[in-house]
């Protein structure tokens, strides 16, 4: 069986395929930039969980990713918040199992006085679990990946 990708061929296919290249890894540094500046610049504040889950997500190959979330309430510099985030930058982390997902709550039960970590420029986007992700990295890679195989294909035709 041979695999023959030319690749985008008119010029609106080519303009397509690389903005959609730029924008994914636009979109990767911007994440991984937001993670670092939030894992970077942090107040640790005393934070009261009001609840908990586990999301089912990413439905693939007969197989699903979950994400936990917990929601909880915080005060800084004299303010209230609410924020839902269990890691920094906006990009959550996911799981093969359940269980795997339901292991971050640990110590997050509703009621539980927990730390959480307020970005000094963002103070209502804190998070609780202060870890990175290569999510971003990853993202920023498969849009180079798709800008490098439009340039590429640019030139075999």
């Amino acid at each position: 069986m041979e695999f023959n990708f030319n690749g985008p061929s008119g010029t609106l296919q080519i303009a397509f395929a690389l903005a959609v290249g730029l924008g994914a890894m636009g979109y990767g540094a911007y994440s991984y930039s937001s993670q670092s500046a939030a894992l970077h610049s942090t107040e640790t504040v005393d934070a009261t969980i009001v609840s908990t889950s586990i999301e089912r997500v990413n439905e693939r190959r007969g197989t699903d990713d979950y994400r936990p979330q917990a929601t909880f309430n915080y005060t800084y510099e004299g303010e209230p918040y609410t924020s839902s985030n269990m890691y920094p930058g906006g990009i959550s982390h996911e799981f093969e199992t359940k269980e795997d997902a339901r292991a971050q709550l640990e110590g997050y039960e509703s009621g539980a006085t927990v730390t959480a970590y307020a970005p000094t420029d963002s103070p209502d986007k804190a998070f609780l679990k202060h870890e990175s992700s290569n999510k971003p990295l990853y993202i920023i890679g498969f849009g180079g990946l798709f800008v490098l195989g439009t340039i590429v294909s640019i030139f075999r035709n």
